[in-house]
């Protein structure tokens, strides 16, 4: 525990004073010195999950990128397969049927049952047809259309919309649907968001936006 005169004490009053006067950010770089202050002094590991540089990883996701980029050329291969290291596009056409071969033959691998998992969600929860989704999941691992699109996959809003649902709403009943755009990051979004406003003409140049 900290010392209850240390600066880096919540139940020092002086302490709680000067939080009041932080911005988030600052806030959140006092809550990491707590936790590493902690840590030092007990068994327990500590893990910063704030934004940007965190010192551990999600594997699974990770595994499951990795076995997906397999397939992926994998049916690059499938289409054209130079010697030289070329290869073609991917085809939509039975490429579930082709998918559902290569998790199963591949079933044992870390990620596998991540891929099946999801493939079952999005087809059974939004009725999406399998090869239009796993054409989607494979191009977009192989980057062969980049930079298009240049707006987030359907599937992947689709989940994370049904994420961003059960966190939000309390998993009560539809009453909006959100429409995503993912972006790089908070200053990018803002950037999209008023240059948006702009060109709907609820801004001019010289407006000024109260926080």
């Amino acid at each position: 525990m900290c010392n209850k005169n240390s600066n880096l004490n919540p139940e020092n009053s002086s302490y709680e004073k000067r939080l009041q006067g932080m911005s988030p950010f600052e806030i959140k770089n006092e809550l990491i010195e707590l936790a590493k202050a902690n840590a030092r002094k007990s068994t327990a590991t500590f893990l910063n999950a704030g934004r940007g540089n965190p010192n551990w990883i999600a594997t699974t996701p990770r595994e499951a990128m990795v076995l997906l980029t397999k397939f992926g050329i994998q049916e690059c291969r499938r289409v054209y397969d130079d010697p030289t290291g070329i290869a073609g596009i991917p085809s939509a056409s039975g490429i579930a049927e082709r998918f559902g071969q290569f998790i199963e033959s591949n079933k044992d691998e870390n990620g596998a049952d991540l891929l099946k998992d999801s493939l079952q969600y999005v087809v059974k929860k939004h009725g999406a047809d399998p090869d239009a989704l796993i054409h989607e999941w494979t191009e977009a691992v192989v980057g062969d259309q980049y930079p298009t699109p240049d707006r987030i996959l359907r599937s992947v809003e689709a989940v994370i919309r049904d994420y961003l649902h059960q966190e939000m709403s309390n998993n009560m009943p539809d009453s909006e649907v959100y429409d995503l755009f993912a972006v790089e990051g908070g200053t990018a979004g803002m950037c999209y968001a008023f240059d948006s406003i702009q060109e709907n003409k609820l801004i001019k140049k010289g407006d000024k936006i109260a926080s």
